[in-house]
């Protein structure tokens, strides 16, 4: 191995990895907005569940809930989706993706809930709310993504309203 390529090898290739990690985790939100903490709640809007079915693939089940909210300084989340409640919801900032890329700033995974709903098709199912940069204005807008494994199903978006600050 000649001068050049160990040098290369040895000071510039882990230079650069350093150098772009830090790019990385400069680029996304780290931070949670103290007007973030507290109560939010959206209007009814339709939330659609899927199953898979063996013989058509999947079945789609939908109707209308509202999601409630209660983001605490700890990043703790509480509330309910529909008819599920979840208690032990936890806050995450996006801090890999730039935000201008991901639309996405915050996620709560909520973890396994409940029916949303009296149709709906699964007893169990784990969830997070992917919510956009902001608040604005006391909104933000957010979807519900059902996760399985690594598939992200959108159910549902929202624009959550602040309720008491």
């Amino acid at each position: 191995m000649n001068t050049k390529t160990r040098f290369i090898r040895t000071t510039l290739l882990p230079l650069y990895l350093i150098l772009a990690a830090f790019m990385i985790q400069s680029c996304g939100q780290k931070s949670i907005p103290q007007d973030l903490i507290g109560e939010w709640k959206s209007d009814k809007s339709m939330i659609t569940v899927r199953v898979k079915d063996k013989k058509t693939g999947f079945q789609f089940t939908s109707d209308s809930a509202i999601v409630i909210l209660k983001i605490n300084d700890d990043k703790s989340v509480e509330g309910s989706i529909g008819s599920a409640k979840f208690e032990k919801g936890k806050l995450k900032t996006n801090w890999l993706l730039p935000v201008k890329m991901s639309g996405l700033s915050f996620t709560i995974e909520c973890g396994k809930i409940g029916k949303i709903f009296d149709k709906d098709p699964l007893p169990l199912k784990e969830v997070e709310l992917w919510l956009s940069p902001g608040p604005a204005n006391g909104r933000i807008e957010g979807d519900l993504r059902y996760t399985q494994g690594v598939n992200y199903f959108p159910m549902a978006g929202f624009t959550f309203t602040k309720e008491n600050d």
